[in-house]
């Protein structure tokens, strides 16, 4: 009866010990891991959280400052969020 108990224990405190490391914040990867991209600056998109070279070709200046996408879709998201706040 005990070994059940300690193994329902154990899967209890493994299960809450592997949700808590899920929650631990996204940070950018470093760009020397990344050979293709070695020497560029990783911006992160700000619809999805991508990080992406500063060189991608989707971009948005708003408000003086420039805004990087990963893709044409989170660009358009952005612009429409824009379109909505000056309503």
């Amino acid at each position: 009866m005990r070994l059940i108990l300690y193994a329902i224990l154990g899967f209890a405190i493994y299960y809450l010990l592997r949700g808590l490391s899920k929650g631990a914040p996204k940070t950018p990867p470093p760009s020397q891991n990344h050979p293709s991209e070695k020497g560029k600056e990783l911006k992160m998109d700000p619809v999805c959280g991508t990080y992406i070279p500063e060189d991608t070709p989707y971009r948005v200046n708003y408000k003086g400052k420039t805004n990087y996408f990963c893709s044409e879709k989170c660009m358009k998201i952005f612009q429409k969020k824009i379109e909505e706040e000056k309503k």
